[in-house]
């Protein structure tokens, strides 16, 4: 009759599992952004720029700030905070041009 060693082989891939974790590799350029401190690396310039434009255009030469700046799916997604409003403005832009913008407040 032959044996089948089951336990101690679970028993080594446990130990494995416990081992004490190693410091992060990333490169510091892959680290995550810290909560609260939205990153707009990956979005071009241009692209912030022209929402900020495109936004101008809707609420007037109220001061405007960026609070985060990301790709979509479809389209990088600028969040705007607008002085007098309660609530952030969105704009959409496709990488060439301003494709839509709204209000994220009711009314």
């Amino acid at each position: 009759m032959k044996h089948i060693f089951i336990i101690p082989l679970f028993a080594l891939s446990l130990s494995a599992c416990v081992e004490p974790s190693k410091p992060s590799t990333l490169k510091p350029s892959a680290q995550p952004h810290s909560a609260g401190k939205p990153s707009t690396a990956a979005v071009p310039r241009k692209v912030i720029d022209d929402c900020l434009a495109a936004l101008q255009k809707q609420v007037g030469e109220r001061p405007m700030k960026v609070i985060v700046a990301r790709r979509g799916e479809a389209s990088f997604i600028v969040d705007v905070n607008v002085v007098g409003a309660v609530a952030p403005w969105r704009c959409y832009h496709d990488g060439t041009k301003c494709t839509g913008t709204e209000y994220q407040g009711e009314g």
